[in-house]
């Protein structure tokens, strides 16, 4: 008599979880849960502001890449989880028992409790958002007035989604914006000299920045800042941060004073042995940025630690590969960061379309032609709108911006004719004055 197979529950089928699913054998009884028809190529929903990406570019079928890959996929969401029961419930009625667990339930819009933000802000966290947020803009570019924005985090989704708006709309001399970093300087934890070329690259537009300063609350008009100072807006676009979901206190992975899953260095959960926890949810003993290719890593090496625990066998420890970060700036300007070196080039944008391409097609479901009919989709928009203009740019090598490396702590770079211009650290001054 064939013994049962062992019943794997995936909580989140998000970067990590998506690649958790796709990674374990058919020999075991996989089940996916999230609320969410589609899987989101977030990293690239700051492109919807231009219109260079639409949403159904960027989304996939959760249940077909789930089927495709032998397992169930519930469309429901997960409201409790027992470890000790080895049970969860969902939100559906569904009462589900599992022998392990893998949580990837990502993080949240972090409202950091500003008041007036649930109200008057837009968060930027989904293509839905991305997509609210470009209707709304298009219906106030309609009215004819002046538009102003504040942009609320100067981390990556910030910085890339002002970069969207002044690659669309940096020729109209209605556009305003004000990005809002509560750190002392933009894309807080990497090199300074990224601040100052974002800096340089926006000072012939209207756009200031307010760094080392908090929002304090939000209207329908305006933003204030802790410091009293109040900006106009028409729109305020949310991206300051995110948050742990409340189900990892809930089902007692993060313990007070911790708010993220705390993990063993194998990804299994300090506080129950059948769960393992990856992506943003969880915490490792080392410090790990919350970025989708660490997500992907961590899937796919928790789903082999699964079935290593399942099957009795020693776990192994999970050691994150260093790997650059690409940070686009609309068509001004894309940035490579490995630890603390960064190399600037507009031809980057290529590399940084490659990965989305890549993983896309990866993750793509079902059969060939539908696979090879939505990618030449994908990439007949990206040619258009990406890599067509960046080849234009190739007939006058003179104007081409050199491939360079940024200084660390300020110093020379070149120009996009290949002169020295200085580039150094931002001042003690937190705003950059609006130039039209």
């Amino acid at each position: 008599m064939t013994a049962p197979r062992q019943r794997i529950a995936i909580v989140g089928a998000n970067f990590a979880g998506l690649t958790a699913a796709t990674a374990l054998s058919e020999r075991h009884a996989v089940t996916v849960i999230d609320p969410s028809r589609h899987f989101e190529w977030v990293p690239s929903i700051h492109e919807i502001l231009s219109s260079v990406k639409t949403p159904k570019a960027l989304r996939l079928d959760r249940a077909a890449i789930v089927r495709q890959a032998g397992h169930r996929f519930l469309r429901d969401r997960v409201t409790a989880l027992q470890p000790a029961q080895g049970r969860l419930q969902t939100a559906g009625g569904r009462d589900l028992p599992f022998d392990a667990c893998i949580v990837a339930l990502g993080a949240v819009w972090n409202t950091h409790g500003v008041p007036g933000v649930e109200r008057h802000a837009l968060p930027f966290r989904s293509v839905a958002d991305a997509l609210a947020i470009e209707r709304r803009l298009q219906a106030l570019w309609r009215q004819g007035k002046p538009l102003r924005i504040v942009i609320a985090g100067g981390g990556i989704a910030g910085v890339e989604a002002l970069g969207e708006l002044l690659r669309r709309h940096r020729d109209d001399a209605r556009l305003s914006v004000q990005l809002v970093e509560a750190g002392p300087q933009l894309l807080p934890g990497m090199p300074a000299s990224l601040d100052a070329d974002l800096r340089r690259l926006c000072a012939p537009y209207a756009v200031g920045f307010r760094t080392g300063t908090a929002i304090a609350a939000v209207s329908a008009k305006s933003v204030r800042l802790g410091d009293g100072t109040r900006l106009r807006s028409d729109l305020t676009l949310w991206s300051a941060g995110l948050a742990a979901p409340a189900l990892l206190r809930e089902a007692g992975l993060a313990r007070p004073p911790q708010t993220w899953a705390e993990v063993e260095p194998t990804l299994q959960s300090r506080h129950a042995e059948n769960v393992f926890v990856v992506g943003d949810a969880a915490q490792l003993p080392q410090l790990l940025g919350k970025q989708a290719y660490h997500a992907i890593d961590m899937g796919a090496h928790a789903a082999a630690n699964v079935e290593r625990w399942l099957a009795g066998h020693a776990l192994k420890p999970f050691r994150p590969s260093p790997k650059p970060v690409l940070i686009a700036f609309g068509d001004l300007q894309t940035y490579l960061v490995a630890g603390r070196t960064v190399v600037a080039s507009k031809l980057l944008a290529g590399a940084k379309e490659g990965v989305y391409q890549w993983f896309m097609a990866q993750r793509a479901p079902s059969g060939l032609v539908t696979t090879l009919t939505a990618s030449a989709g994908r990439l007949r928009q990206s040619w258009q709108q990406l890599a067509l203009p960046q080849l234009l740019s190739l007939a006058d090598f003179r104007k081409l911006p050199d491939c360079r490396a940024l200084p660390r702590t300020g110093g020379l770079s070149c120009n996009t004719r290949g002169r020295p211009e200085a580039v150094g650290t931002p001042t003690s001054k937190s705003v950059t004055p609006i130039r039209r």
